[in-house]
């Protein structure tokens, strides 16, 4: 069951993941939304959660939808993961892309 505490949480972690996929500081992405740095890391860590104004800047800051948020863990994709990706369609050409998504997460994991 979901509550404000969790949902902060799940809010906050995944804004986190995306900001330090991208290679940004809080103080950067403070900035950019017009933000104080502490409230960035009020926000990772669950404890604030944004107005639709700031909602709004951290969807167009990352290119993704508002839902994105809300999902128990992002994925985000890393050049090195596209790059992969491209080059087993290319050594595989007549997998279908299901094939090649099952094959790409099995590698993907254990080479973590």
């Amino acid at each position: 069951m979901y509550d404000s505490k969790n949902i902060k949480k799940i809010f906050g972690a995944n804004v986190k993941e995306l900001r330090t996929n991208k290679g940004i500081t809080q103080e950067q992405l403070a900035e950019y939304l017009g933000l104080q740095p502490h409230s960035i890391t009020k926000i990772e860590t669950g404890r604030t959660f944004v107005s639709s104004e700031v909602l709004a800047k951290l969807c167009n800051f990352f290119n993704i939808t508002p839902s994105f948020f809300l999902n128990h863990k992002v994925k985000v994709f890393t050049q090195d993961d596209i790059d992969f990706s491209n080059e087993i369609k290319r050594l595989l050409p007549n997998f279908s892309p299901t094939k090649l998504r099952e094959i790409y997460n099995i590698l993907n994991v254990m080479d973590k």
